[in-house]
């Protein structure tokens, strides 16, 4: 379907289709993003900002070059306007590049619809507008076309405004399923997870849990190389790799090099794109952590029963089925070993308690018990299923 296209691109457009949609005052508005992400740069650069309120759908270039953003900057920024994101972590990494905060208050729809129906995976936006509108749209033809070239195509155009287009309708449809279901305080609270800046920035010191490498537990040393390379990336907005890559921090493990003037001449000779001050950074980190060791210990090995394990996840999923409430919405398997190990209390406060947390804690205790059976369903598909008994 081509929409037409409201091509933003100099300041007296974007001040007066921003004052058209600050005259019609909107409860809510669609907003997506256009970006790029590539192996050169470490922040996303943000190409196109997408806003649909009803009467009209517009898109911005925020590439213009001289062109002032403060009118849509107050859009986004205005909390009295609800902004309808589909997936919206990405496009609120790229906002925060240009606008410094997060544009709350906040409406997700693939979040909403997770809340609202069972779901194998994470559910993509073209499949939710086919869900619940009827229509198939492309989201393969200018997916991962080049948004930071100019002039943008007919194709790019019709990709972004539609974004939109359907995402303004489908904000009010999830909302009244949220009602209905009452599960719009639960819902609130995985939005006021979204509004926590510090889910959007890494933090050098802990971005090391991140990564995977050549052994059992992460020697003092590497977690320094890691956050010093972190510091670095963000400083100078070059992508990690392009400073030292994983493949180079393993073979330091396989030297078993831990003193600071053998780590320092490796460095010297593999790390790209670093000056000699960005070097002697690199021991001040190193001692940083020497000191402080006992404090950033590894993360516990996860001590649980794997048969409880695989027997909750059954659980788990069949209460999500019988609940039409998406099993990733709940909590992921790593997050679930966590609980169990005691690493973490995710499944033990807030609407995960009230959904699933709390049975959990009853059959720990002794004080109900789970059936498992087989059942098929109308599509000859087997399921495991559970019931839970008080004793």
């Amino acid at each position: 379907m081509t929409q037409q296209h409201l091509l933003i691109n100099n300041t007296l457009d974007l001040e007066d289709v921003c004052g058209r949609l600050m005259a019609k005052k909107p409860d809510f508005i669609a907003v997506d993003t256009e970006f790029m992400r590539n192996n050169i740069i470490y922040y996303p650069k943000l190409s196109l900002i997408q806003i649909s309120y009803g009467a009209e759908s517009f898109i911005v270039d925020v590439l213009t070059p001289g062109m002032n953003l403060s009118a849509i900057e107050a859009i986004m920024l205005n909390k009295n306007i609800i902004k309808v994101f589909h997936s919206c972590r990405h496009d609120i990494e790229s906002l925060l590049t240009l606008f410094q905060e997060i544009p709350s208050p906040i409406f997700d729809t693939q979040i909403a619809a997770m809340f609202c129906n069972y779901y194998y995976n994470f559910i993509g936006y073209s499949k939710l507008v086919e869900q619940y509108m009827g229509i198939e749209i492309d989201k393969i033809t200018a997916k991962n076309s080049n948004w930071l070239k100019r002039p943008l195509s007919l194709e790019q155009l019709d990709y972004a405004i539609n974004d939109v287009t359907y995402l303004y309708d489908l904000y009010q449809i999830l909302c009244d399923q949220l009602e209905a279901k009452k599960r719009a305080d639960w819902f609130q609270e995985e939005i006021n997870v979204i509004n926590d800046i510090n889910r959007y920035t890494h933090n050098p010191r802990e971005v090391w849990k991140k990564f995977h490498f050549n052994c059992e537990v992460t020697p003092m040393a590497i977690k320094a190389i890691v956050e010093w390379r972190e510091i670095l990336a963000q400083r100078y907005n070059i992508n990690r790799n392009m400073i030292i890559n994983n493949i180079v921090v393993n073979s330091l493990i396989d030297r078993s090099l831990e003193r600071v003037d053998e780590i320092l001449e490796y460095l010297k000779n593999n790390a790209r794109n670093v000056n000699s001050e960005d070097l002697l950074e690199f021991i001040d980190i190193f001692y940083e952590h020497e000191q402080n060791i006992s404090q950033y210990n590894n993360i516990p090995l996860y001590n649980y029963d794997k048969p409880v394990f695989d027997m909750l996840s059954i659980i788990l999923d069949s209460k999500c089925r019988d609940n039409d409430i998406s099993r990733k919405l709940v909590i992921s398997k790593e997050d679930m070993a966590k609980s169990m190990s005691g690493c973490t209390d995710t499944l033990f406060k807030g609407w995960r308690y009230d959904f699933f947390g709390k049975s959990i804690k009853s059959f720990i205790n002794n004080d109900s018990q789970f059936k498992i059976s087989i059942t098929k369903s109308s599509d000859n598909m087997m399921h495991l299923k559970s019931e839970e008994s008080v004793l």
